[in-house]
This record gives C-alpha cells, sequence and structure tokens, in this order.
C-alpha cells in the first residue's frame, strides 16, 4: 500500500512539521510506502498531480482550507485515490462532518491505522460554483461550503489579523479567539453601509424548476452541515446525496440568530434551507466571497453564478469505534502469543 501524506507545515501552529515525524514511526497494518510532502502554495497543483498519481491512499494534514485546495487538485485525477484527514486547522469543518475530527481527538495516529485496517470507503461529493462577471469566466470549488456576504468579509479580516499573528505560533485555541475582532469590525461596517445583495434565484425542487428573487445579507451554501468551526446548521445532512442547502438570510441579526443557534448542543439552527442540485444566481451588487473559511474576493456588480455538483469522490471512513479498537487490541496481542508460542522459531543470526 502506498500512502501519500501532504502536510502543511504551519498549520496547528506549527505542528506539522512535528506530526511528520511521528508519522515516520507509525507502523500501518499492512507493507507500506509511506511519503511524507510538505504541500508549498506556489507548485501545490505540480506536487499533488506528480506524486499522488497511483497512490493507494492520500491523507491531508491540515485545515478546511488546506483539504479543498488539495481535493480541487484531486478530482482533476482519472483515478482519484481515497482520502483521510488529518485535522490541523483553526475550524476543522471538513474534518468534523467527515468524522475524523473525532478520530482525531479520540485516537490520534491509531485511529488512522485502525481505519485503513477496516478499509471502508464513503463517497463525498465535491462542488463547483463558475462566475461570470464582464466577460471573465472563473471557476471554484469546495467541499464544505461557500458564503457570499457577511462571512466573506468576516473571512477577510480573520485572514488579515492571523497573518499578523502567525509569526508568534499562537496556539489554535487562542486564534479562534480572533474571529470576535474581526466580528466586530463586520458589524460596525454593517451599521454604517448596511449589506444587501439583490439576487434572482433559481433552483431544482424535485424535478420541477423554481424561482426567487429577494434582498440578502447573506447567502450560504452548505454541504457539510457544519459551518464557522463547528456550529451544526443542519442535522440531516449528507455529504454523498448530491444535494448541497441554500440559506438565505435577510440581515445580521438573522445571520448572528444562525451561528447562536447552531452552537447549542441540543438542536441545530431553526432557519429552514432550500436543498437542490444546482443553483443559478443573479447578483446586482458586490458582495465578499468566501470559500471553505478562506477569502476569494469581491463579487463585482451584475455577476452570475452557476453551482453544480463536480464529482463524487472516495473518502476513507473513519475509525470511530471504541470497542472496536478494543477487540483489535485483544486479537493482535491473541497473535502475537500465539506465534510466540508457535513450535517453529526464528533464527537469530
Amino acid at each position: 500500500m502506498d500512502c501519500l501524506f501532504f502536510i502543511n507545515p504551519v498549520s496547528g501552529s506549527g505542528y506539522g512539521r512535528r506530526l511528520a515525524e511521528q508519522i515516520e514511526h507509525l507502523n500501518l497494518p499492512a507493507p507500506a510506502f509511506k511519503q511524507v510532502v510538505f504541500i508549498d502554495p506556489d507548485r501545490l497543483s505540480q506536487q499533488v498531480y506528480s506524486c499522488a498519481r497511483g497512490k493507494d491512499l492520500i491523507i491531508i494534514c491540515g485545515g478546511d482550507g488546506t483539504v479543498s485546495t488539495i481535493v480541487s487538485h484531486l478530482v482533476d485525477l482519472d483515478q482519484v485515490p481515497p482520502f483521510a484527514i488529518i485535522p490541523l486547522g483553526t475550524g476543522n469543518d471538513i474534518a468534523r462532518s467527515t468524522g475524523w475530527l473525532r478520530s482525531w481527538t479520540e485516537f490520534g495516529l491509531d485511529g488512522l491505522f485502525y481505519a485503513i485496517k477496516e478499509g471502508r470507503c464513503n463517497s463525498f461529493d465535491v462542488w463547483q460554483i463558475r462566475t461570470k462577471n464582464q466577460n471573465t469566466l472563473e471557476c471554484y470549488t469546495f467541499c464544505a461550503y461557500a458564503g457570499i456576504g457577511y462571512d466573506g468579509r468576516m473571512c477577510q479580516e480573520f485572514s488579515r489579523l492571523n497573518q499578523f499573528f502567525t509569526r508568534w505560533c499562537i496556539p489554535t485555541g487562542i486564534k479562534r479567539l480572533l474571529y470576535l475582532p474581526a466580528g466586530l469590525r463586520v458589524l460596525y461596517k454593517n451599521l454604517l453601509h448596511p449589506e444587501k445583495i439583490r439576487c434572482n434565484i433559481s433552483y431544482d425542487d424535485g424535478g420541477t424548476r423554481k424561482s426567487l428573487q429577494d434582498r440578502f445579507g447573506q447567502i450560504l451554501l452548505c454541504n457539510s452541515g457544519f459551518y464557522a468551526g463547528g456550529r451544526l446548521i443542519f442535522k440531516n445532512y449528507s455529504l454523498e446525496d448530491g444535494l448541497i442547502e441554500f440559506f438565505g438570510l435577510k440581515g445580521y441579526l438573522s445571520y448572528m440568530q444562525l451561528l447562536f443557534e447552531a452552537r447549542l448542543p441540543v438542536r441545530h439552527s431553526s432557519i429552514p434551507p432550500i436543498q437542490s442540485s444546482f443553483f443559478k444566481m443573479e447578483l446586482f451588487g458586490s458582495a465578499y466571497f468566501q470559500i471553505d473559511g478562506e477569502p476569494v474576493g469581491i463579487l463585482g456588480k451584475n455577476c452570475y453564478l452557476e453551482l453544480g455538483l463536480l464529482r463524487s469522490i472516495p473518502l476513507l471512513a473513519p475509525f470511530l469505534d471504541k470497542l472496536a479498537k478494543r477487540r483489535l487490541k485483544d486479537a493482535e496481542a491473541a497473535h502475537s502469543l500465539e506465534e510466540l508460542s508457535s513450535p517453529a522459531r526464528p533464527v537469530v543470526t
């Protein structure tokens, strides 16, 4: 088995480099060749195309932005190998929705060991947004969510603060607090200049074409169910049903309501989404844009957007069963004792 580890060395306040040393000592359940690659943003596409071809498993070590960027290159391969996630980011919404965050929290690298041993794979939907503005066509790939409006501006503010504090290697838990000043700054700007995105939207509803015209402060397209660092905004989400959830929020208070309710441990947000396999939008005003928690830029006036499923790729199912782990450990111990009690002894020279 050929396993390729893509590691973002700056994720987790520099933990990625220490993780590489742990991977070198990781024993996999079958004879395997381990290759560790530190990603370089300037030549990431070349790294993926040259290293990922022919591999049996890709393990992505980083945050949502790292996972999303690498997956956007993996989907261009003819044969996409299964991938797994070691979450090292601030939000980790992709890892949370797939179950890999829980596996990493409870089992560490042992969780990867047992997941490979079980060898179960699920499907994972990858989505694409095409934007056209003034004869300029752009394509964006995302895994968890894409947002237009408040969160796009907030991601931009957070990115500026994060770049300033990155050189100090502050812990990830403290880094999350940077969203507070970013949110307050967005609130202040919204009070001065309220953001309203006038748009026409068309989508498919069970084979029927429907349309919607309205003004929104925030448009959110979510595939993962989790949003903004662990908020469950839609309980019945699926990563492999070919459907995406659309949330249209009128104002900043509605947006804060979604974030607050989704943070409660007993329920998800009460704001209902629209589910569809594709969306087409026409925006009549400029707005900030983000993908998987990373700022993209500003969508200009009279911009057209088309959203659809790009491809479903295999995802290695995480190991989450503590009792199964104990049974596997007992089986390994029994197997070792059986080998020791065998009349055949290895020859030591």
